[in-house]
């Protein structure tokens, strides 16, 4: 290579933080790492040490050379210095999947020697060590790579995989060797089913300077956008640039808080959560549960202006591992000597189940603590439309629905939940959705707009915003 080229490149390497040996590599084989690829490869040779991150993710946005940095990291580096490593390369199927797959394989190994069979989907090199290139359409098909023993895993799209899902597959990233410490190359763009989890691992600590946690191992994060990459087509940018709202914000400057799928694009944080304060004694109360035990169950605490029609969600139970009566008994010890017209509550609550003999359920166990509820409309989408509603502004131009910055849960996983990609009417139920659920139950009261045949001056709008 050349030295022009060459000592520029190697600065910049020992600047990011990259050893000597690493860039080496990259130069042999002609790869010329941009900043920010170089960036992301000094974090994952930090996993190297005991007190170094597991999980080394990349991304934030499209046109990042995301792809093209974790294969470098896997092929030219991680895989020649260690011989005999066995590696997993996921991406998300698409038609041109395989195609692009190949471009991917034949310009990173430009300027190493290997074997590539497309149709087997496997990269080997002559010390043994090999690249699996593996394909999921949807979260079942990742099924088939849980119990596998991989020393290493990049995960293209990790959105689109639930947080349950990863934790498994986190279970097949373990080896014997005593001369590797497994590591996870996760990759994205805002939005997807895993938003959330991805968010609170890996973009939140980043911001805040501090290390994530993700399945009890340390995070760490790369972002990167168009902007970082040199090489990418003008026609492309001008494609991000032109982007409507909220997708723009998501693909084009890896924006968190709004991304494409978004199910609630209403919630605004910076106006729809405030500084608790006393809220008048008289204005009604009210609470609302979604039961949980191994998943968390969640109680929120509602009151109304009665003046305006505004909601406040003012206080929050999120704890999972509890049973029937702890929760009440929680519930009742948060609720101090506040007075409650209902607790709604998961219609499943009431359901009967055999406790030693003696059919009990749910609700039963809460009324002997003092705590008695009421069904909750369970309807789901007239429950998201309700929530939608509530987002929107009143006549003062405020929003209807406010939640106090102790509520951390609703506030956490409320902007996060995605559509449902069958029934946009509705959100994904593979996501943390118990605040969400506890929220639509306790808007129950809210009377949607409805339409009914009338005679005369009979006015067709029934039941506007009675609460």
């Amino acid at each position: 290579m050349d030295i022009a080229i060459a000592e520029p490149v190697v600065q910049a390497a020992h600047d990011a933080g990259c050893p000597p040996d690493q860039i080496e590599r990259f130069l042999v084989a002609g790869y010329i790492p941009q900043p920010v690829q170089l960036r992301f490869h000094a974090e994952a040779r930090k996993a190297d040490a005991l007190d170094g991150p597991t999980w080394v993710g990349m991304g934030g946005a499209r046109g990042g050379s995301k792809s093209h940095a974790t294969m470098a990291q896997v092929g030219l580096d991680d895989c020649q210095r260690t011989p005999g490593l066995k590696a997993l390369f996921l991406r998300k199927v698409q038609k041109s999947a395989a195609e692009s797959m190949d471009d991917l394989v034949f310009r990173v190994f430009k300027g190493v020697r290997y074997d590539y069979s497309s149709s087997e989907g496997r990269i080997e090199f002559a010390n043994g060590s090999r690249i699996l290139l593996g394909g999921y359409n949807n979260e079942s098909d990742i099924n088939k790579y849980i119990g596998v023993e991989y020393d290493e895993v990049v995960i293209e799209e990790a959105t689109q995989l639930s947080e349950d899902k990863i934790v498994k597959l986190r279970g097949s990233v373990r080896t014997s060797r005593n001369d590797w410490r497994v590591r996870i190359y996760p990759t994205t763009n805002p939005g997807g089913i895993g938003h959330n989890w991805f968010k609170k691992a890996f973009i939140d600590p980043h911001k805040l300077g501090t290390q994530g946690e993700l399945t009890g191992n340390r995070t760490a994060f790369v972002p990167a956008n168009y902007h970082d990459n040199a090489f990418l087509a003008s026609d492309y940018i001008e494609y991000l640039d032109g982007l409507p709202e909220p997708l723009r914000s998501a693909w084009r400057d890896g924006n968190w808080d709004i991304f494409e799928g978004m199910a609630f694009p209403g919630w605004r944080a910076d106006e729809n959560i405030v500084d608790p304060y006393e809220l008048p004694s008289w204005w009604p109360r009210w609470r609302a549960v979604d039961w949980g035990y191994s998943a968390p169950f969640c109680c929120l605490w509602f009151a109304k202006d009665p003046d305006s029609g505004r909601v406040y969600v003012y206080r929050e139970l999120y704890q999972s591992g509890l049973t029937d009566r702890q929760q009440a008994r929680l519930i009742r010890e948060y609720s101090g000597k506040e007075q409650y017209t209902f607790t709604y509550s998961d219609p499943s609550m009431f359901s009967r189940k055999n406790t030693s003999d003696i059919a009990t359920s749910s609700a039963d166990e809460y009324n002997l603590e003092g705590v008695y509820l009421t069904r909750a409309d369970n309807e789901r989408v007239s429950g998201k439309r309700k929530v939608d509603r509530m987002l929107s502004n009143l006549t003062d131009g405020k929003p209807g629905l406010l939640v106090f910055n102790n509520c951390r849960n609703l506030i956490r996983t409320l902007p996060s939940l995605v559509y449902d990609e069958h029934n946009a009417e509705d959100i994904d139920t593979n996501q943390e959705d118990h605040a969400y659920d506890a929220l639509r139950y306790g808007l129950s009261s809210l009377i949607s707009y409805t339409v009914k045949p009338f005679k005369g001056e009979q006015s067709p709008l029934v039941g506007i915003g009675v609460l």
